[in-house]
């Protein structure tokens, strides 16, 4: 029995010892990346290239009005429901992935690969932590519509695998740094949860779905990174999917849950004073009550402007294409937009008009769906490139 006693005690201590070898692992693994303390270099990375791509892939659906739609979107001439059916619908920008074609995601990958070269050549860890910031965020950005774009038309990106992966997509490794692989979760909780104190950085991380803060039109910027993070901030508080209500519970989004350890330890009041700096009269009001904060919204349907549906509804015949890596989808497009694109333009442009009647339209626009034939020239420093892309609402 003594002997036995001893072995235990022999394998305890092993796996005592392995799990504190994982936890110093876990917490120095990611220590290269950590910004510089002392004089910075006076470097700036532009990334007009991107702000042209975005402007040029994303839609702009303008601000939340807060109000729940009504009734779930039908295809013309069935019975079937294609479309998100979640309260936040409506709400944040699209990225509209059923007019991408095979040779724009080739140049978002080479861009990505571009953007995977920089830190060693720019030496990024002694770059301004604004400078470095941003880069972090566009490279999350970009890796994340490359991904999408590549396992498209995939609507549920809470079980979505990475493109030629068993991992899901944001714990895969998508990206390499300094020659280590490293996943998106990888760059939102080691790299920028870890280095930067401030919530602020939540709003800068688009994961591809609906319930996530924004994607903007425009690359972030270092000399105007917390500008941008802000406006994405007030987007995202006084948008349904950031800030719910029930009779009984004032629920926020999950991303602020994911984020608690890090900057709202002492939850829930921590994130009311947060949520407070953005709140418009609606929130604040919510906030003002005393009902309990619970993080129960989560929508993971994706940021699209179809559901990954090319239905068209009706008799309306498809064409099948093939796609790059052999699989084949219905057509591109059915002759004019898809019913659920079509809902939501709609809805959009009424938003429009009745948040202009009620002088509450402020600085947010709608621009025109881009017709399919979209360029993306990577190579192209034009400084007209980036005029559309100077807005972020």
């Amino acid at each position: 029995m003594r002997n036995f006693s001893r072995a235990l005690a022999v394998i305890a201590a092993i796996a005592l010892s392995a799990s504190v070898q994982a936890q110093d692992y876990e917490t120095t693994a990611f220590n290269a990346y950590a910004p510089t303390d002392g004089d910075f270099r006076r470097t700036s990375i532009d990334y007009s290239t991107w702000t042209m791509m975005l402007s040029e892939i994303v839609l702009n659906v303008g601000y939340s009005d807060r109000r729940s739609p009504r009734g779930n979107t039908i295809a013309t001439g069935t019975r079937v429901s294609t479309g998100n059916n979640s309260r936040f619908r409506y709400e944040a920008n699209r990225v509209i992935y059923h007019l991408v074609e095979d040779f724009h995601l080739e140049a978002i990958s080479e861009y990505r690969r571009e953007l995977e070269q920089l830190p060693e050549r720019v030496n990024l860890t002694r770059l301004h932590p604004d400078e470095q910031l941003a880069f972090w965020l566009n490279l999350y950005t970009v890796a994340t519509i490359e991904q999408v774009g590549l396992i498209y038309p995939q609507s549920d990106l809470r079980r979505a695998r990475a493109a030629g992966s068993d991992l899901q997509m944001h714990e895969a490794p998508v990206v390499t740094i300094f020659g280590r692989p490293l996943s998106l979760n990888d760059i939102q909780y080691n790299i920028v949860y870890r280095y930067w104190d401030d919530p602020r950085v939540i709003y800068g991380f688009f994961n591809g779905t609906i319930g996530s803060p924004r994607v903007m039109r425009e690359a972030y910027e270092a000399d105007r990174v917390w500008q941008q993070l802000e406006s994405n901030g007030r987007e995202f508080v006084n948008s349904l999917r950031g800030v719910d209500n029930s009779p009984r519970r004032l629920a926020v989004s999950r991303h602020y849950e994911r984020a608690a350890d890090r900057y709202f330890a002492n939850w829930p009041d921590d994130l009311r004073v947060h949520l407070r700096s953005y709140a418009g009269d609606d929130v604040m009001e919510l906030l003002d009550s005393d009902i309990p904060v619970r993080a129960t919204s989560d929508e993971w349907g994706i940021a699209d402007m179809t559901n990954g549906s090319n239905r068209c509804g009706g008799s309306i015949s498809q064409t099948l294409v093939t796609r790059r890596d052999g699989r084949t989808t219905d057509s591109m497009f059915c002759g004019g937009l898809p019913d659920n694109a079509r809902v939501l333009m709609e809805y959009v442009i009424d938003r429009r008009i009745r948040q202009f009647r009620d002088g509450t339209l402020g600085d947010v626009y709608i621009r025109d769906l881009p017709d399919r034939n979209i360029v993306i020239d990577l190579d192209d420093d034009d400084d007209d490139a980036n005029d559309e892309g100077g807005n972020s609402n």
